[in-house]
């Protein structure tokens, strides 16, 4: 039986596809976007998140089981965590009573998970609604993602994939057999761009994007995130059209910016690089959807 790691599962989502789902939000992904709102799932490997804020003054549960010192009392009695001698073990996540200190990423194995997905196919059944794969990127685990898939369509499970499509084409292909709906994050056009604020390439995205468009048109959604400072731009918007104008697929969803994942960056002990970036306004958001439109294209805000 296959394993996969897994942050968490969001039972009763009514923002990931139709319906009434549950989406499984997986570790690892291969990009670096200086927006991501999911930092903790970047990484593979597991995460230890510390929030200060919650932490109690007088409680040394953590210390007590920490074997290499990576948490201790400093100033004012505030504890400390050193990341450098911290192995992710998880015991001071197990005892902590506040959760201030909390294990990101969990191995799980595939029978247990889908008995726990399978639980809910009465409210998928009556209101239309699945599962829902997004991550960190799906296709990083692609032969968990292939497997869990695969079992939901045997039981008649509609299912979404979440992907940026940064992924081996042909386990991207076999997973597709099992997805009714693709959604499919389009971040930037210009080469040097999606480089620089993503950190790879995008033209295995752009390739892999054409071979989708040609097999499943219908069950593709493109998602634009649009990111002010980076991708908003009238060249960006342009590029992209252009891009598109080749592509078959049912319509693009722009998701605007936002600052939801903020705080995270500060408990994984990471710089957030546009903390001074502000959530485009409204008219804004909405001359990209009519320019979009214009060029005969379905679109709509998330």
């Amino acid at each position: 039986m296959v394993k996969g790691k897994v942050y968490k599962i969001q039972q009763f989502s009514l923002d990931n596809g139709p319906g009434i789902r549950t989406t499984l939000f997986l570790k690892g992904c291969p990009l670096r976007c200086i927006w991501c709102g999911n930092p903790e799932l970047q990484e593979y490997e597991d995460d230890i998140m510390f929030n200060p804020d919650i932490c109690l003054d007088e409680c040394r549960e953590c210390l007590d089981v920490c074997l290499t010192d990576a948490v201790k009392r400093g100033k004012f009695n505030k504890l400390t965590f050193n990341r450098n001698l911290c192995n992710a073990c998880g015991k001071c996540t197990l005892v902590c009573p506040s959760k201030a200190i909390s294990l990101i990423g969990k191995e799980t194995e595939e029978r247990d998970l889908l008995d726990e997905l399978f639980k809910d196919i009465p409210f998928y059944e009556t209101s239309g609604g699945g599962i829902t794969i997004s991550g960190g990127e799906p296709l990083f685990q692609s032969k968990f993602v292939f497997n869990l898939l695969k079992d939901c369509k045997k039981q008649n499970i509609h299912t979404i994939l979440d992907t940026c499509g940064y992924g081996n084409w042909l386990e991207f292909n076999e997973i597709l057999k099992y997805s009714d709906l693709i959604l499919y994050d389009l971040k930037i056009i210009n080469a040097e761009k999606h480089k620089k604020y993503t950190g790879v390439s995008n033209k295995l995205i752009l390739d892999n994007l054409r071979k989708v468009s040609k097999i499943k048109p219908s069950s593709l959604i493109i998602r634009l995130p649009l990111i002010p400072g980076v991708n908003d731009s009238a060249e960006d918007i342009y590029e992209l059209l252009n891009f598109l104008k080749d592509i078959s697929f049912k319509r693009i969803d722009i998701l605007p910016y936002h600052k939801l994942g903020v705080s995270k960056y500060k408990m994984l002990g990471r710089k957030y690089q546009l903390i001074e970036t502000e959530r485009p306004e409204k008219n804004f958001i909405d001359s990209i959807k009519l320019s979009i439109a214009e060029k005969g294209f379905k679109v709509k805000v998330i």
